[in-house]
């Protein structure tokens, strides 16, 4: 995707070779560019994807300070701002429209072209976006994402009016899994793109969850969505505690409640969960490898044990069993 914006910063400003301060979470394979006035620092890691466009800006203020920016393509945003206790002012300059970014939530924006304005406080701030391909959101999955049906047609219809999505919540899953995402992203590979799209898939996912999860909603049917998302996201490597924590209670008392509803229990729903995902991803590898691999395991003899203690199968038998299920 092509850089849809541009900024400019005042004459104090002079661009450096290296940040005097380092960087909080370095990009790998990033595009990087500096610059440092008296008062304040700018950092920007910039990655251009097929499917998205991911930037990042970390600010050391000293000074308050006003940055213009220019929007030159219509574009949907997914933007978190993080590290900062103090919210961010902004303004569309020839039209109507401000928004402030507080601090522990994330939001989406369709921004249109146009001259904006970016008010930075003093204090240390770290702002991630994501330029989003709207198709990503077709009819019927659309149904589902409610909240940014308005900024999708927006798009569709390169609509000159700015807006935004309600708020979400951003804690420490979704900054883990943006760190993720910056340490697996190479361009030298060829699954590059599929790994940055089933990132984006996942943080997409996941703020549509912190959404309900903010709706009166059971704690039992949040746990079992969630679950589901994590699932897909890292297979073996989704655990309860993980899930527990999101939810701020704690393993137990999810099984306990799991159990009253479901007569399940916890673990075995997380268990009928996995073994669905591989089966799904079984077919398409022709090594057990690289199928214990996209499923979250250390390797196939770990994969191979999961398979046979819940099913009798080995992991070949699995497979066959699977195929057998697509044969018309």
């Amino acid at each position: 995707m092509k850089r849809p914006y541009s900024f400019t910063l005042n004459e104090d400003f002079k661009s450096v070779e290296a940040p005097h301060k380092q960087l909080s979470y370095p990009i790998r394979n990033a595009q990087e560019k500096h610059w440092w006035s008296p008062s304040n620092q700018i950092s920007e890691q910039v990655f251009d994807g097929r499917f998205a466009y991911l930037y990042y800006y970390e600010y050391w203020i000293s000074e308050a300070m006003d940055i213009p920016i220019d929007i030159s393509m219509h574009d949907l945003h997914l933007i978190y701002p993080l590290l900062s206790d103090q919210s961010i002012y902004g303004k569309r300059i020839d039209m109507d429209f401000t928004f402030t970014l507080e601090p522990g939530k994330g939001t989406y924006f369709y921004l249109a072209k146009g001259t904006y304005n970016l008010h930075l406080p003093v204090g240390r701030h770290i702002l991630v976006g994501i330029v989003l391909d709207a198709g990503m959101f077709r009819p019927p999955a659309i149904r589902h994402f409610d909240f940014i049906s308005h900024l999708v047609q927006a798009k569709k219809e390169h609509s000159c009016h700015t807006d935004k999505s309600v708020d979400f919540r951003v804690g420490i899953t979704t900054l883990k899994y943006l760190r993720i995402l910056f340490s697996r992203l190479n361009p030298n590979t060829l699954n590059n793109e599929y790994i940055l799209l089933k990132h984006l898939i996942f943080l997409i996912d996941l703020s549509r969850f912190k959404l309900l999860h903010g709706a009166a909603q059971d704690l039992v049917d949040q746990t079992r969505q969630l679950l589901d998302i994590m699932i897909v996201q890292q297979g073996a490597q989704t655990h309860l505690k993980e899930i527990a924590l999101i939810l701020h209670t704690t393993p137990e008392h999810l099984s306990r409640e799991h159990q009253k509803k479901y007569h399940q229990t916890l673990y075995s729903y997380r268990h009928e969960l996995l073994l669905n995902l591989i089966e799904q991803v079984i077919v398409e590898n022709d090594k057990l490898i690289a199928t214990a691999e996209q499923t979250g395991f250390s390797g196939p003899n770990e994969m191979n044990r999961f398979i046979r203690q819940h099913t009798g199968l080995t992991a070949s038998q699995f497979k066959q069993q699977a195929e057998q299920k697509l044969k018309p």
